[in-house]
Parts: structure tokens; sequence; C-alpha cells
């Protein structure tokens, strides 16, 4: 079985090479070395507000319709390579009306790239849009408002919400997320990603899930140290985004063997591993499984309950 992504964001795909062709399209040259590493292989960024401003400039090369489309097949490669045969890939709405871009038209291109990612490497993309938490409820709900016009006739098949848990709590987004589910699409937050908020990142958790009804959250490692909120999220079925690699690199926990990943399972929390920002962060699916496998003791039967389970939480039909 192919495996299934829900958690990876287009953004944090861009490879240096296609990094280094935007930059000389869009007049940038000089970009790229603030980014890549001194042979341009790979990028560089110290803690986690360096990995922010890394990741703001490199939206800042997608400009246009055309650059989206050649990231998304770029994707579809990475996927294919990678052995992934289903993603679901979240694209920052909100990002790009705060810079005056239509997502419209961008849909409009990501669809096109899927349709030829799924001739030519056999890879199906389904789209996530989301909102920018801190930025409020009025540009969340225009951005919104856009994925709802593209809809599932341009491969959006849920809508998320992303950005400083600790300044956009969930709960203020609940007209939000009705909308969402009254338009038959899924609901993806993020949620608990920093554990150093204390109950404030438990307070996001529930919100999320009580209050917006998310079908999954993303992360959501801070619920770990809640043994009755494990509970509840067993207990809604509420399916959890892990992204144990990128954890570790952004310090929301020390080192993949401190990752909480068992206390999820062992609570019957459905669960599976993603990538999050696949080329920024400089990882692949096949390499967090056997991380997982390593320094985790996942097992072999852990996986496949995973696979199983993403299957059932994505928000479209799995192909087989």
């Amino acid at each position: 079985m192919k495996r299934i992504e829900l958690h990876t964001h287009l953004e944090g795909s861009v490879t240096p090479a296609r990094l280094v062709a935007l930059a000389e399209r869009h007049g940038l040259s000089s970009l790229p070395a603030d980014c890549l590493t001194d042979d341009g292989s790979a990028y560089r960024y110290e803690g986690f507000l360096g990995f922010l401003d890394l990741f703001r400039k490199v939206t800042l090369l997608l400009k246009t319709p055309a650059d989206f489309h050649q990231v998304a097949l770029d994707l579809g490669d990475q996927l294919a390579d990678d052995d992934v045969g289903y993603a679901e890939v979240m694209v920052s709405y909100g990002v790009l009306q705060k810079r005056e871009i239509d997502p419209r038209p961008v849909q409009a291109a990501l669809w096109d790239a899927a349709q030829q990612v799924a001739e030519t490497r056999g890879v199906t993309l389904r789209f996530l849009p989301d909102a920018v938490r801190q930025w409020g409820l009025d540009p969340a709900l225009r951005a919104w408002e856009a994925a709802a016009d593209c809809g599932r006739a341009l491969g959006v098949v849920g809508f998320g919400l992303g950005g400083d848990e600790s300044n956009g709590p969930a709960g203020d987004f609940v007209r939000l997320f009705r909308d969402v589910k009254a338009e038959g699409l899924g609901v993806s937050i993020h949620a608990g990603e920093v554990p150093s908020m204390g109950p404030d990142a438990l307070a996001s958790v529930k919100q999320a899930v009580f209050d917006c009804g998310a079908d999954r959250i993303g992360h959501g490692v801070a619920a770990a140290a809640a043994p009755d909120l494990l509970a509840l999220l067993a207990a809604a079925g509420t399916f959890v985004e892990m992204c144990p690699g990128s954890n570790v690199l952004t310090g929301a926990v020390d080192t993949l063997a401190d990752h909480p990943l068992r206390a999820f399972l062992a609570a019957g929390v459905p669960c599976c591993l993603n990538t999050d920002d696949r080329t920024l962060f400089g990882l692949d699916l096949t390499g967090e499984y056997a991380a997982a496998a390593q320094s985790l003791a996942l097992t072999e039967k852990e996986t496949a309950a995973m696979a199983a389970g993403a299957r059932l939480a994505a928000f479209d039909t799995v192909p087989d």
C-alpha cells in the first residue's frame, strides 16, 4: 500500500532548485543566499524564529499561479519518490490574501498540476486551504469564502487554521468552522503544537475539537500531558496528524525519543506520521517512519494501523 500524508504544507515543499529559479524569475536573485547552505543543496536556519523567517522568505517568491503550479508538480515528484500515493496539501489562503493575491486562480493552477501529477506519477493530490489565526476572524472568513468558491471541483477537500496559537484561540473561529462543516468539507486545525504554552495549549486542543468540531488536529503534542484529554480525543475519534521530525526541529520536543507518540497510541488516539514542511526541514515520510521505528519502537503492526486510520481520516476517497 502506498503511504498517505495528511499534513504537509505546499509552501514548505519548495525545493532549493525551485527557490533559485523563482528568485531569478522575480528579480530576487540575492535571496537564495540567505536561505540555503553554501552548496545550495539544503535550507538553513537557526531556531524556530529563524525557521519562521525562512518560511516567510520562501513564500515571498510564490507570486503567480504558474509559480504554484510548478511547486505542486515538484511536490508530486517528491511524493512519488517517497512512495506516497495520496496527500492532502495545505495552502495558506490567508497569506495569499494578505499579499493581495487572489487564491482562486492559484487553486485552479494547483488543480491542473494535481491532474498532471496523477497521470504522470500516480499520486493523488488534494488541498486544504487555511487561514492565519492571529489575523482574526474576518480575514479567515474571506479565506474560507475563496476556498468555498473553489470547492471540490478544484480539489479543495477541507479547510484549516494555522499560525500562532497563543494569539489566536481556536474558539474565536467557531462561526467559520460551522460554515465549513455545512459545506460538507473536512476541518483540520493546528492545535497543541507548542507544549510550552502550558494550560493554554490544552485549551487550544479542546477548543479545536469540542468547539470547532475539528475532524483532525495537527501536531497535538501538548495533549500528552493530560491523560484525561487523550481519553477524550480517543472517545471522539479525533485523528491527530503527528509530525515528530518537525516537532524536534522547531523545539517543541527536545529529541525524537522524547516525542509523545507512544502516549497517543497507548490511549487509543488515531494518528499517522507526516513531514509538515518536507523540503524546508529536509524530511521525507520514509525517514519519519524509519526514525520512529528506531527511536520510539514503532512496530510494523502500528504502522499498518496508522495507514488504515489515515485512509479513514482522509477528506476524500483514497485510491486503492
